[in-house]
């Protein structure tokens, strides 16, 4: 076989190998936001973004700014602010990602983690408008809200009247280094009339050894 034949089967078997590290380097990723800003990582820092008021008068404008801020200045409570707080939520999971110590070795399944959220999520865990409501002996969506709340693959919601409640597994990784995955999760907390807003990223610790499930607020 002449040399440049040869060559050009390494090369190929290269780029498909490439390509096989590529689709499980991200399988990792649920939300297809998310997966797309993964790609393009550096881009999707630096991308512009709708202006974040903080204390004294900063302003994030892409990630970047918002992780610099961040540590320093509260957001400013406002019903505008909080709403644009839901377009930095992709970039808690970006740095979360960045910052986590890899993807999990084993190919993760979707498709169950919603009913674990809405089953065995302790709302007492995190700060969201449901927190006063959970107690003692009910504090999961579903032993709040059994006839309001559903899940579907990683996401879990309470619908009602006047409120939507949505937790969806984003992504995982491994971000305490041990054998056990780690969730990336975003909270979409709305009043249907009136103007509460809550957006908030969640990391649940070793899922597999919780039960029930708790979270920690990010950062």
């Amino acid at each position: 076989m002449k040399t440049s034949h040869i060559l050009f089967i390494l090369a190929l078997g290269f780029l498909t190998s490439c390509a096989t590290i590529k689709s499980q380097d991200t399988s990792h990723i649920s939300n297809k936001a998310l997966l797309q800003s993964y790609k393009d990582f550096n881009n999707s820092f630096k991308k512009a973004r709708t202006p974040l008021s903080y204390s004294g008068g900063h302003t994030a404008s892409n990630c970047e700014t918002y992780f610099d801020l961040a540590p320093k200045h509260d957001i400013e409570e406002t019903v505008h602010n909080q709403a644009v707080k839901s377009e930095y939520l992709i970039c808690d999971a970006l740095k979360i990602l960045s910052d986590s110590y890899g993807a999990p070795d084993k190919r993760i399944d979707f498709s169950s983690m919603g009913e674990l959220l809405l089953s065995q999520l302790d709302l007492r865990s995190f700060s969201s408008s449901l927190y006063r409501a959970a107690d003692e002996n009910t504090h999961t969506l579903q032993s709040l809200f059994p006839q309001s709340s559903s899940a579907t693959g990683p996401i879990t919601r309470f619908d009602s009247e006047d409120w939507a409640f949505t937790l969806e597994v984003v992504a995982v990784a491994n971000m305490n280094d041990n054998s056990a995955p780690d969730w990336i999760v975003w909270v979409l907390d709305e009043a249907k009339e009136g103007n509460y807003r809550g957006y908030s990223t969640l990391i649940i610790y070793d899922p597999e050894q919780q039960e029930p499930l708790k979270a920690t607020t990010y950062p």
